[in-house]
């Protein structure tokens, strides 16, 4: 489906194949040079979490989803799948979504500038939206900015065992939650929303944000590659220092002996066991819970089918986090 066979407005449910659809036409039209990658890309999908956030923000009071927000939740969706091609290249991952890494399959070179591409995707079908929103451009290159910022303090603080939760917060934040925050933010203008109400729709995204990753960082100690589709206990080996590790470590001090030398599959098996069993995954995910509570809080001030469409999708958050 092209931007051009849009309806003007569609129910929820209905919505997100509507999206899909879009990001996978505006994929493979793409310039020959590229097209390979771009189909590759087409060949699995996530969960869409951002797309389905900012389409309920911006849903009416009958359920229904204005055309602009179908072309935003595709935008926001491709700026994800972009960082997710820089990240495996930072991360060297060699797989995503189940298949292949991008630069697993292609090499590394050739990944970055398909993730670039994917950012000139985005601003391509952003612009559709320029007619109606020209000054909500800036929000997106401020998005970018605190992604871009929050993968460098990650990476600067690599192997980082006196990391501390302050520090933490202050990266997840840039590389998780903020696009979260955006897609609510942005749906609830598309919907009509005045500024006041799209600042509490962000701040809800913000919130569920922050227990997103919190739960992935707990699931990477926690989980096997067949579940995740992504190798787990990557963190671990690469010298990601996250909440989990922080909390065992505040614990048990000694515990970094056993972090200084790389670590093989046995070292990061024995070392996240030993993270579950000083409690650091537990802690964790009771703070991703009051981040939840956080959220649900801001929900009693939206009424009618929005607010039981935004807090269904926080119950999938929850899913994960209890």
């Amino acid at each position: 489906m092209t931007k051009q066979q849009l309806p003007e407005k569609i129910e929820y449910t209905a919505a997100l194949a509507v999206v899909k659809d879009l990001i996978r036409s505006s994929l493979l039209d793409s310039d020959a040079l590229v097209s390979e990658m771009m189909h590759h890309l087409t060949l699995s999908e996530g969960k869409n979490f951002r797309a389905l956030l900012l389409m309920a923000a911006a849903s009416d009071d009958a359920g229904n989803v204005p055309k602009n927000a179908l072309v935003a939740a595709a935008a926001m969706e491709m700026l994800h799948l972009a960082s997710l091609v820089h990240d495996d290249v930072i991360d060297n991952a060699d797989t995503r979504r189940g298949l292949p890494s991008v630069r697993e399959h292609y090499g590394n070179k050739s990944a970055v500038i398909a993730g670039d591409y994917l950012f000139c995707k985005c601003f391509l079908l952003t612009a559709e939206l320029s007619e109606h929103f020209q000054s909500r451009f800036l929000d997106i290159a401020k998005t970018m900015s605190k992604l871009c910022l929050g993968e460098m303090r990650e990476m600067q603080h690599h192997g980082d065992t006196a990391l501390t939760i302050r520090q933490y917060f202050r990266i997840i934040a840039g590389k998780t939650s903020a696009l979260f925050a955006l897609a609510l933010y942005s749906g609830a203008l598309i919907g009509g929303a005045d500024e006041k109400e799209a600042r509490r729709l962000a701040r809800f995204g913000h919130y569920i944000g922050m227990a997103f990753q919190l739960t992935d960082d707990c699931l990477d100690y926690q989980s096997d590659d067949q579940t995740m589709k992504k190798p787990v206990r990557h963190d671990l080996n690469d010298g990601v220092v996250t909440l989990p590790l922080i909390f065992a470590l505040m614990q048990k001090p000694s515990l970094q002996a056993s972090l200084k030398a790389p670590l093989d599959t046995r070292g990061a098996i024995a070392v996240a066991a030993e993270v579950i069993a000083l409690g650091g995954v537990d802690r964790t995910m009771a703070v991703a819970g009051k981040y939840c509570d956080k959220a649900e809080k801001i929900l009693d001030g939206v009424l009618g089918p929005k607010r039981d469409l935004l807090l269904s999708l926080l119950e999938k958050i929850k899913a994960r986090v209890y």
